[in-house]
């Protein structure tokens, strides 16, 4: 019996890795695909309430909330710009405590209290995968 060739010594590598991985269904998203839903419950919080403020500009949302929240948004910022006008100092919010409770896989609800200058503000956020990424498809701050 002859020794293996080099080539057929790699296929028999990568074959044996092939038999090592598991694979995923095609249709089926892997559960490692995506991140942990926390941070980006977080940043999404944090931006949302800077471009509310006048501190950010609301088009950095766009491709993290669906279409139908960033209409909801920018009423919301239109508003509050016209109460409070263009010319105040923005202080940046920040994240005092996140609790997040995933739903299954491809959703996840999240409470968040963020301090906002002097005040102090409950936010809740659901997020759902989409497209590979997570999307914020409802937000409302209190």
């Amino acid at each position: 019996m002859r020794p293996p060739t080099l080539e057929e010594r790699a296929l028999e590598r990568r074959r044996n890795a092939l038999r090592a991985t598991p694979q995923a269904a095609p249709d089926e998203p892997r559960e490692d695909a995506l991140p942990e839903p926390t941070s980006v419950c977080c940043s999404i919080v944090l931006v949302a309430l800077e471009s509310l403020t006048g501190a950010r500009s609301l088009q950095q949302l766009a491709r993290w909330v669906t279409p139908e929240l960033y209409e909801q948004l920018a009423a919301r910022a239109a508003v509050t710009e016209r109460a409070l006008g263009a010319d105040r100092p923005a202080q940046r919010p920040e994240v005092r405590r996140a609790r997040v409770c995933r739903l299954g896989r491809r959703v996840a609800e999240a409470s968040i209290v963020v301090q906002d200058g002097s005040r102090v503000r409950a936010v809740a956020i659901r997020v759902e995968e989409r497209r590979g990424a997570w999307r914020a498809v409802a937000l409302e701050i209190g």
